[in-house]
């Protein structure tokens, strides 16, 4: 791998945002460009006032039956009129100049209803997009504004005629919104309040070694926005990542049999520590394929799956073991159901159905984040006292490969690095150390059946809320 940037993307992270819907009733205008022999003709007749049918043929080097389709349906929709052999601008025609805001170029315009539900954020008052996620506990929450709730109608109004460029770009995103004009506003009504999800990517950022979740459409985005931005900035700075334990570059190298790493662990506080780190390669005939990033990132998660092509299945797999680190900051986002979901239709496309999803962590992992990822998977143990190091992490298919990683601290979050291990030996090595989950040292924290969830990874029984639940 290489670095070509001073910020690398490391990790993902979800906010859940405390909102209320307003459905709003307009009336907008499109701008539509004429055909080109159309607008050519009104252009034409705007000029010279009026051109006989034969003179018009001519110009054009159209034949008398291609020139009289064109002129017979622009004298269809009364933009031109016929006097004689001639044809003359109708007034339906001259409005059309009059309408453009280019000198001398014919302007079409459309008038359309808008009915639309728009979500206002609680945070910055700000429209966010409608988001396919459904809240969820493993989600980083913000702190709404004191008396938001009391967000008025009028201000939903004034706010949608103010932005109402963004909103076409952003919120609906058409395909042409500077084609788009807000005409008239005929009503706003308020509904009912609920969570959307606002998706960031978190970057380490080389020059001031330091990670913080940046948002895409910040950029170019409406003011109220880039104050939403700095609010989940400031939440995500409260979350924790692991400590670095003591023990841990250890069992990292003998799981993957690469010790190319421990000068980063001395060295975390120093920029070309980290470039060397990121610039590692695979080593021919290790087994081992280094990798930046959570392990459920997809370009790591695509990776792994690049090696069923290659297994063989002799075995039967029944499980999927995911050793998650300590800290806060592991998982806040939907690329771990979502990664697990690819995992195991690849799995079911090569014969091995059923297989379950075991989620296991170190017993010094905060209550409060144990059961946060609980609809997803469907077993969660507790690792014994110091059985493993806190930050160290594993997605394993057994017999087939695991992604390995080590979260190196940075600040008070952690960055993970490590590889793909494919080493039969190593997988072995990797397998005996993760079996512990089915000794009794190992606390269970849920259990279900296989058969017992829904599409999400949930219980089957439970009520997921929705975008649209009450807050």
């Amino acid at each position: 791998m290489t670095v070509e940037s001073h910020r690398i993307e490391i990790d993902a992270v979800d906010f859940q945002i405390s909102c209320r819907r307003f459905t709003v009733r307009a009336t907008i205008t499109r701008d539509r460009q004429l055909p080109v022999v159309d607008e050519f003709v009104l252009r034409l007749l705007a000029i010279l006032e009026r051109v006989s049918v034969t003179r018009m043929r001519s110009w054009f080097g159209f034949s008398a039956g291609e020139m009289e389709t064109v002129l017979v349906d622009m004298g269809r929709r009364s933009l031109i009129e016929f006097d004689g052999d001639e044809a003359v601008l109708a007034p339906a025609g001259r409005e059309l100049f009059k309408s453009s805001g280019v000198e001398g170029v014919p302007h079409v315009v459309e008038i359309a209803p808008l009915v639309g539900d728009v979500w206002f954020d609680l945070v910055s008052r700000t429209m966010v997009p409608r988001s396919r996620s459904r809240p969820a506990e493993f989600m980083v929450k913000l702190t709404e504004l004191p008396d938001a709730r009391d967000l008025p109608e009028a201000f939903a109004r004034r706010a949608f005629e103010d932005n109402f460029r963004d909103y076409a770009r952003r919120i609906r995103r058409i395909p042409d919104p500077d084609a788009i004009n807000l005409y008239s506003i005929s009503g706003v009504e308020g509904g009912a309040y609920g969570y959307q999800a606002l998706q960031a990517r978190l970057v380490l950022d080389l020059d001031r070694l330091g990670v913080r979740p940046t948002f895409p459409e910040a950029a170019d985005s409406a003011s109220g926005f880039q104050k939403l931005a700095v609010a989940a900035n400031d939440a995500w700075q409260v979350v924790t990542g692991p400590d670095l334990a003591s023990g841990a570059i250890a069992e990292f190298e003998r799981m993957t049999g690469d010790a190319r790493l421990s000068p980063l662990l001395q060295r975390s506080d120093e920029q070309s520590a980290w470039v060397e780190a990121f610039s590692l390669s695979e080593l021919s005939g290790s087994g081992y394929r280094p990798s930046v990033g959570a392990t459920y990132l997809k370009g790591n998660i695509e990776r792994l799956l690049q090696k069923f092509a290659e297994a063989s299945f002799e075995q039967r797999i029944t499980e999927v073991i995911w050793l998650r680190p300590s800290g806060s900051t592991w998982g806040r986002t939907t690329r771990v159901a979502e990664a697990l979901t690819e995992v195991r239709d690849a799995l079911r496309n090569n014969n091995q159905p059923d297989v379950r999803a075991i989620l296991t962590m170190p017993r010094s992992t905060v209550k409060s984040t144990r059961l946060n990822h609980k609809r997803i998977f469907d077993r969660g143990v507790l690792l014994p006292q110091a059985h493993l190091p806190s930050n160290l992490e594993v997605l394993l298919v057994p017999g087939v490969a695991a992604l390995v990683n080590i979260h190196v601290p940075v600040q008070q979050h952690a960055v993970p690095i490590g590889g793909l291990v494919t080493e039969p030996k190593r997988l072995g090595r990797i397998a005996e150390r993760l079996s512990i989950i089915r000794d009794k040292e190992a606390e269970e924290l849920w259990n279900r059946e296989v058969g017992d969830r829904d599409g999400t990874g949930a219980r089957s029984g439970d009520a997921a809320s929705d975008s649209n639940s009450t807050g």
